[in-house]
């Protein structure tokens, strides 16, 4: 399928709250309705680029600048969004509907049904190659999906996602007899715990691959990715909504200024306030203009062990006691009154990050999956500035900490994940027999 001459562009908006969201919006749209010759794509990519990322958000899609001004317009104020944290990706759901007529022009898509070609180009072989294209699409558009499943020769591409196998595997699997991809007993067989595809957004979201709506992705429709990455953003993801279309940086509005009055954005026993030093402000102005770069900056260690992994409440009560341990943990970073500064919090925030358990992990396997959830973004308001990730698999289990870099200076984070590793075993031991 060829591209289209005029594709679909995102333009992701953020703000501080409703009414200055409701604002932004009206801004942008008179500058669109200034600008009709707007590089559209330029547009997109200042907007996700460059600039802080609020929980107050709205995106629309549109192809032209009269559109797009006319869309924000329509849109009612949005409630803020709830922080999304590493690991609490969607689940992808690979519809088993073979695919019909010839699905949009995407990179990854084009590669896996060149691909396909080479092992039958047969309608289910092409739909494997579709939904794998896709999928791949999204993660390159920064959507970490939770779990993939599959129903139907779905399960073929799913397997695939989830690297179980090539995609070469799964290509001629799909492309050979049709009991092939069927059987409940062959490598490919139906997820038995694939979720059942709703339009509504449960509390974790099911982004269906190979269907229509809000949360769907039509492989057949042109505007269904741009669609997809705006709802996404939408629940609070922050995902790459240029859709990779080159563009050059614009001048657009900016956010709007409300000069705050001192005690009146500080929660209710939040505590006192400090001035940042010049090494927090260095990091943090720097990540927040890049936004996105803090997970670069986040000083992770990991560790690997043999035997099963620690409960989850052991291991949220070990956690919680590093950070009553250790004030610098339990730092955040705040706007009151117009201006950054940090607190110490009295009590322990941040929550292990629980991976799902690789059957097949090996140590290094194991060790590189908790690294990477651990170097994730964090998000730098008022939010808690340590990470704790943990994996099990076979015979071993990982564990990794990160700290944010301008915590360092008095946290030590390798020194940290050996207290933690130390506080497990403490929690887990069983309780010394008293002398009689």
């Amino acid at each position: 399928m060829t591209a289209p001459k005029n594709p679909p562009r995102v333009l992701a908006l953020s703000a501080r709250d409703p009414g200055a969201l409701a604002e932004l919006r009206e801004n942008l749209a008179v500058w669109l309705e200034h600008t009709p010759d707007a590089d559209l794509d330029g547009v997109a990519l200042t907007l996700a680029t460059g600039r802080e990322r609020f929980a107050c958000r709205d995106a629309v899609v549109g192809t032209s600048p009269v559109e797009l001004a006319l869309l924000l317009r329509e849109k009612k104020a949005a409630e803020p969004t709830p922080a999304r944290a590493p690991g609490d990706g969607p689940l992808l759901l690979l519809d088993g509907t073979p695919l019909t007529g010839a699905p949009v022009d995407l990179p990854e898509v084009a590669e896996a049904l060149r691909l396909a070609a080479e092992y039958g180009d047969t309608d289910a072989a092409r739909t494997v190659a579709v939904q794998y294209g896709l999928a791949q699409w999204l993660r390159t558009r920064l959507v970490t999906p939770r779990a993939v499943h599959g129903t139907g020769v779905g399960a073929v591409a799913a397997a695939a996602v989830r690297a179980e196998h090539s995609l070469a595997d799964a290509l001629r699997t799909a492309a050979g007899p049709p009991e092939t991809t069927e059987t409940e007993s062959g490598p490919f067989a139906v997820d038995a715990d694939a979720p059942a595809g709703t339009d509504a957004v449960p509390a974790v979201p099911v982004v269906r691959i190979g269907a229509s709506g809000p949360l769907g992705l039509d492989p057949a429709d042109p505007h269904s990715p741009a669609t997809l990455l705006a709802r996404l953003w939408c629940l609070g993801y922050d995902v790459d909504t240029t859709l990779g279309r080159p563009g050059r940086r614009v001048r657009l509005p900016g956010h709007p200024f409300r000069r705050r009055g001192p005690g009146g954005p500080a929660a209710v026993g939040a505590g006192p306030y400090r001035p940042l030093t010049p090494y927090e402000q260095r990091w943090l102005f720097y990540d927040l203009v890049r936004h996105g770069s803090s997970g670069d900056h986040n000083a992770a260690v990991a560790g690997v062990r043999a035997g099963e992994p620690p409960a989850p409440e052991v291991l949220r009560e070990a956690f919680a006691e590093l950070q009553r341990r250790h004030p610098a943990l339990r730092t955040v970073f705040g706007e009151p009154g117009g201006r950054w500064q940090a607190r110490i919090l009295p009590d322990a925030a941040a929550r292990p990050v629980l991976l799902v358990d690789d059957p097949d992990g090996g140590p290094e396997e194991l060790r590189q999956a908790v690294l990477k959830a651990a170097r994730q973004p964090m998000r730098l308001r008022d939010e808690p500035l340590v990470r704790c990730c943990l994996r099990g698999g076979p015979a071993h289990w990982a564990l990794a900490l990160a700290v944010y870099e301008p915590l360092t200076t008095t946290a030590d984070p390798r020194q940290l994940l050996d207290e933690l590793t130390a506080l497990l075993g403490a929690v887990t031991r069983p309780p010394q027999a008293q002398p009689a």
